[in-house]
């Protein structure tokens, strides 16, 4: 790399990009924001703003002519693989928010390009890098929970709705709980399996509430005629080495908790929830059971996130997370929505 400053364009202006990316970048003094592009003017003003004064654009395409090392995606969901594709066709690394893509043909496309172009392409998955999921995966690789046979996935919220068509509006968002938080709780748990290959699903997705129920949200009013994904999905997972999965994730649904974001993982050796990283296992033929605390503190995972992914540039090293690991994910949730549609258990694609 170049003696002077990483520098990053961010394309997409929005919440994630105001509170997590710009500061995280900010947060590294061998980096520097150069460029922010963002289709609604307010939103790239203040994150211009944000990011210490610096050039804004209102087309990506214009962005990715000034003299970067790599962007940032930040945009809605449908967004990610037109703006990876051009970034990786510029001949820039990309870290890209969760999802990657919302099919596995967008992931395997914006893959095979980055490999052919010897570039890198992370895919931001910031709850591997919170405490809960280091300690975990420690604890895993660590051999102790052996050979594991089947999982637990909930990414199930109260009323935590988010009311951007962002979020709501499939031509947007290409989905809806399931890519948004099922997508976090799903990654970590098959980081912590070791990413099985998944073979066939059975799956349902459903709107529930969404669209006439009178529930309020914690987050406000929402464009009920614009509502178009799912607000709960649920799906079983085969995967070929004999081992299965539950996942569940919801926007809405009546439970007591706020949110339940959890992972939890039976092996033949032990068990282990995240994100509270308590473990069960045998000790000496006892019983035996506890929480784990990684040394490292991690106040602010995305500004992990994103250092691990400057760190793999500059020092050319794997991507933190590969996209031939996102692949497995996105071909769950994909699977899922086409098992629902289908009405019955369907291959994994990709």
């Amino acid at each position: 790399m170049k003696s002077r400053k990483f520098r990053v364009g961010l394309i997409g202006a929005g919440g994630i990009a105001q509170n997590c990316h710009i500061p995280g970048w900010k947060n590294l003094p061998e980096a520097e924001i150069v460029g922010i592009a963002d289709v609604s003017e307010p939103a790239v003003r203040k994150a211009a703003e944000l990011a210490g004064g610096t050039r804004t654009f209102s087309d990506y395409r214009d962005l990715l002519k000034l003299d970067l090392d790599a962007v940032d995606i930040c945009t809605p969901n449908m967004v990610h693989t037109p703006a990876a594709l051009a970034a990786l066709n510029a001949g820039l690394h990309v870290l890209c928010e969760k999802p990657l893509a919302v099919s596995t043909a967008d992931v395997r496309a914006m893959g095979t390009l980055a490999d052919k172009k010897k570039l890198k392409l992370m895919t931001a998955q910031h709850q591997r890098f919170t405490q809960g999921g280091l300690a975990a995966k420690a604890w895993v690789d660590g051999g102790n929970l052996g050979d594991a046979y089947h999982a637990r996935v909930r990414a199930v919220r109260r009323a935590w709705l988010p009311p951007s068509p962002g979020f709501i509006d499939k031509k947007l968002a290409g989905g809806g709980p399931c890519m948004d938080i099922g997508v976090h709780a799903l990654d970590l748990c098959l980081w912590l399996m070791g990413f099985p290959k998944p073979v066939r699903v059975t799956g349902t997705s459903k709107t529930v509430f969404a669209k006439g129920h009178d529930m309020p949200n914690l987050w406000g009013e929402w464009d009920r005629e614009r509502y178009s994904v799912e607000d709960f999905a649920t799906g079983f997972v085969h995967f070929d080495n004999g081992a299965t999965l539950l996942l569940e994730a919801a926007w809405m649904c009546h439970q007591v908790e706020n949110e339940d974001l959890l992972a939890q993982i039976f092996g033949k050796k032990g068990g282990i929830k995240w994100p509270s990283a308590e473990f069960a296992t045998v000790t000496n033929g006892v019983h035996a059971q506890g929480s784990l605390l990684h040394p490292q503190s991690v106040p602010y995972p995305h500004w992990s996130e994103i250092a691990a992914f400057m760190d793999c540039v500059v020092n050319d090293k794997p991507s933190p997370v590969p996209w031939t690991e996102t692949i497995k994910v996105i071909g769950i949730l994909e699977a899922i929505y086409r098992s629902s549609e289908e009405g019955k258990e369907v291959a994994i694609k990709g």
